[in-house]
């Protein structure tokens, strides 16, 4: 079988067309595409397989991987589900009402602090994005960093580089001076991004009941509703992009749905709570001198608010303001379900975890490898993030972070399993031929005996042409949606 993390190359080479040839041109094609149809053209099925007295039977589903580099199918689908999650919490849908588009809401970006100087890119503007993850700035591009002060660092280097870096130079998110960059403190940030995150929701909910009080209205009637997804930096550090929307606090017995805060409190007084609870937040963790280091997010935060413009005069009283809600909801809802897919194979990490001794093996740059190093020393006996084995050597995988990509609050909105049952109920309604796991494990009657469980048999394709030929199909499939996804935008916006 193919491993998972096998990359799929754009141009095949001789081998694998002649995997793709024999497979298309083999007894059972048809049956095997069938099977691959099923599953969703996954690039790395799992195979199940179960015994019972009808003989042996067996069915393919997906991986489910969220990693557009081990599947392209299952990855759209996981960015798809993100997309109804966020959109949910901001538009409404899925037992959310819309009512939600007139909560106070912010849309906010928290960076990680800077450890030294990196190679990054610059616009007319002012904004950086070489420790970004390389979504262009508008503006006409700058030198990487202007000289300024003094020419050299402590170790010769020279402190400035005048360099227009395009976005596809290796060196965006590389050390001016590895010697100068903190690779502990970069490590301790990433091991422990997770907890500094809870740390900035229980500050900010304070915050929020201090000025609740401050306001003369009742400090437990609004509630702090959250959807977080994480973007790994060029650098190859963690930074959140988050939506924060305030409710009214649920009455005991009721129902999941949220609903508009009695308070007057607005978007703006969200934001300006939720930049000084970014400031706030911060945890002392035992540094490489046995002091402890104070871990705290970057001077680079970002509050927009959420908010609806007013309609013009002369418009349907409230189809401006439900439009300009629901154009809201679909932009940042796509911003968000674009980074979920990403994985740290940009890095040239598989997504797999691997020991301390191999990173000198891996191909990967000097920074990512002085970084895999330095979180492999804080796990080791005595480091300063000793667990007995369970430490950052076991997320090398990840360059140390342990969390979630995808974390909200409880009443945010739906929920990835909702989304995947009621997607599971529209296929076993649409599919005109039971599949094989329907067939054996539907229509159970008390009287006939209860099917042995399925059992891990395989993963993967047999050859790199099958791979191939999956793929493809999956691709061309994402193509055609992306298309028509794009003449519905464009008739949409061209009806009166």
């Amino acid at each position: 079988m193919i491993a998972a993390e096998t990359p799929q190359t754009d141009l095949p080479d001789a081998r694998v067309i002649a995997e793709v040839i024999a497979r298309a041109g083999s007894f059972g094609y048809e049956q095997w595409w069938s099977r691959m149809t099923a599953a969703g053209y996954c690039a790395a099925p799992i195979k199940l397989l179960r015994s019972d007295r009808a003989g042996e039977s067996s069915v393919l589903v997906r991986c489910k991987n969220r990693r557009a580099v081990v599947c392209p199918s299952c990855s759209d689908l996981y960015a798809g589900d993100t997309w109804h999650l966020v959109h949910a919490g901001l538009g409404g849908g899925h037992h959310i009402p819309a009512t939600v588009a007139a909560h106070p809401a912010v849309f906010l970006t928290l960076t990680a602090p800077s450890y030294g100087p990196v190679h990054t890119t610059h616009t007319s503007s002012g904004k950086g994005s070489g420790s970004g993850s390389g979504s262009g700035s508008e503006g006409e591009s700058g030198p990487c960093r202007p000289a300024s002060g003094s020419g050299t660092c402590p170790h010769g280097v020279v402190r400035f580089c005048m360099v227009v870096h395009s976005e596809t130079d290796s060196r965006l998110g590389q050390p001016i001076c590895p010697q100068c960059y903190d690779y502990t403190g970069h490590a301790l940030f990433t091991w422990n991004a997770p907890t500094l995150w809870a740390r900035f929701t229980i500050t900010l909910r304070r915050l929020v009941r201090r000025q609740l009080a401050v306001l003369g209205e009742e400090p437990g009637s609004v509630r702090v509703s959250f959807v977080k997804i994480v973007e790994m930096q060029r650098r190859g550090i963690p930074h959140f992009h988050a939506v924060i929307r305030l409710d009214a606090a649920p009455l005991p017995g009721e129902n999941n749905e949220p609903h508009n805060p009695p308070t007057g409190l607005s978007a703006d007084n969200l934001a300006a709570l939720a930049q000084r609870a970014a400031r706030l937040a911060h945890l002392e963790v035992p540094g490489t001198d046995g002091e402890l280091t104070r871990i705290r997010f970057g001077t680079q935060i970002d509050t927009q608010p959420l908010t609806i413009p007013e309609e013009p005069r002369g418009t349907a009283s409230g189809s401006g303001g439900r439009a300009a809600a629901v154009g809201m909801a679909r932009r940042v809802a796509g911003y968000l379900a674009k980074y979920v897919t990403k994985s740290v194979t940009d890095f040239g990490i598989a997504p797999r975890r691997f020991p301390p001794e191999a990173i000198d093996s891996l191909s990967v740059s000097p920074h990512v490898a002085l970084l895999l190093h330095a979180l492999a020393a804080l796990s080791r006996p005595g480091g300063d993030t000793d667990t007995g084995g369970n430490g950052p050597q076991r997320w090398l995988h990840t360059l140390g972070y342990r969390g979630h990509i995808t974390t909200k609050s409880r009443r945010y909105s739906t929920t990835m399993g909702a989304l995947r049952a009621i997607r599971a109920q529209f296929q076993k309604l649409h599919t005109r031929v039971p599949s094989q796991e329907q067939r054996a494990g539907g229509g159970q009657s008390a009287e006939r005996p209860e099917l042995p469980e399925w059992e891990y048999a395989a993963h993967g394709h047999r050859n790199l042409g099958e791979r191939f030929l999956v793929v493809s199909a999956a691709l061309r499939i994402r193509e055609s949606r992306w298309a028509a996804r794009q003449l519905i935008d464009t008739v949409e916006a061209e009806s009166p």
